[in-house]
């Protein structure tokens, strides 16, 4: 055999040896890939219908808060009515027995002068006598009407102040929820800020940019947006002033739909600049004015 074909034998042998190898190494970690992507779909999945069922938990108890809070404006507005006519009835049963006073004022005057001028007529004591006793009869009658009238007033107060009570209580609850409504936001907006696009590599940070752990909770507003030739940014009511620092990522929101994050790079003393990420027009519509932008401690 020529040497150059045992040469040759030789390098095809030494080539098998080493392609085995890279072969089951190729395919073990094809399997390893498919078997990670799939883990990720399903907990992508899962993560959904865990967001689905808050939403509808939190749409549910708005709702009932809602009503309830209906039901007592309706109350205290229903209170408030019978109050002012309780006050108007009061009020005219004090004119009332100001007019009687008056008159038995007028009866004691005339009485006064009939004694003293030695002139009056029996019959006309007797009636005088008789109207003043029906007068003071009256009179008690009126400061009757007028005490249980007030003791009307001052249990509609009560109730209106315990309506008024239940109204805040209730205001409370419904903020309580718009605050569980916002920690859910930003529960997916931590799930994708994690996961993201899985075509996508997965970093420390979000961007080029170095990402800096928030060491606040910070709710803000997106008050203006600058798209161009280079990265979409976006400005935020918030500063130095409400602990915001560079590097932080704020998850942005519109209602409950996450939108994108928004990577800090620019703090001024009442506002801040950072690049938009993760948007996505077409799934999630854009970056916009108005919508919100939440960090949370140690995110």
């Amino acid at each position: 055999m020529h040497i150059l074909t045992k040469i040759f034998v030789v390098l095809v042998a030494l080539l098998t040896v080493a392609i085995v190898p890279l072969v089951a190494v190729h395919a073990t970690n094809e399997a390893s890939f498919q078997k990670k992507f799939k883990d990720a779909q399903i907990a992508q999945k899962k993560a959904e219908d865990d967001l689905e069922s808050q939403r509808l938990v939190w749409n549910n108890e708005l709702l009932k808060a809602e009503g309830l809070l209906k039901e007592v404006r309706a109350e205290v507005a229903s209170l408030r009515k019978d109050t002012e006519t309780k006050a108007a009835a009061l009020r005219k049963a004090e004119q009332e027995l100001a007019g009687t006073k008056a008159a038995q004022a007028s009866v004691a005057a005339s009485l006064a002068t009939l004694s003293e001028t030695g002139k009056a007529n029996s019959e006309l004591t007797d009636a005088l006598v008789a109207e003043l006793s029906s007068l003071r009869t009256k009179a008690m009658e009126a400061e009757k009407r007028l005490v249980e009238m007030q003791e009307a007033y001052d249990k509609s107060q009560s109730e209106l102040e315990v309506a008024d009570a239940a109204r805040r209580a209730l205001q409370e609850e419904n903020k309580r929820l718009s605050d569980e409504k916002d920690r859910a936001v930003a529960t997916v907006a931590e799930y994708v800020a994690s996961v993201g696009e899985l075509n996508r590599a997965r970093t420390g940070a979000v961007g080029d940019g170095t990402r800096v752990v928030a060491t606040k909770n910070i709710a803000a507003t997106i008050i203006n947006v600058r798209r161009g030739n280079g990265p979409a940014l976006a400005e935020i009511n918030a500063g130095s002033r409400d602990g915001v620092k560079a590097g932080w990522v704020l998850a942005v929101g519109d209602g409950s739909t996450f939108v994108g994050n928004l990577r800090i790079t620019e703090v001024d003393v009442n506002r801040a600049v950072g690049v938009i990420e993760l948007e996505d027009p077409a799934a999630r519509g854009e970056v916009k004015v108005g919508q919100r932008a939440v960090a949370r401690a140690g995110e």
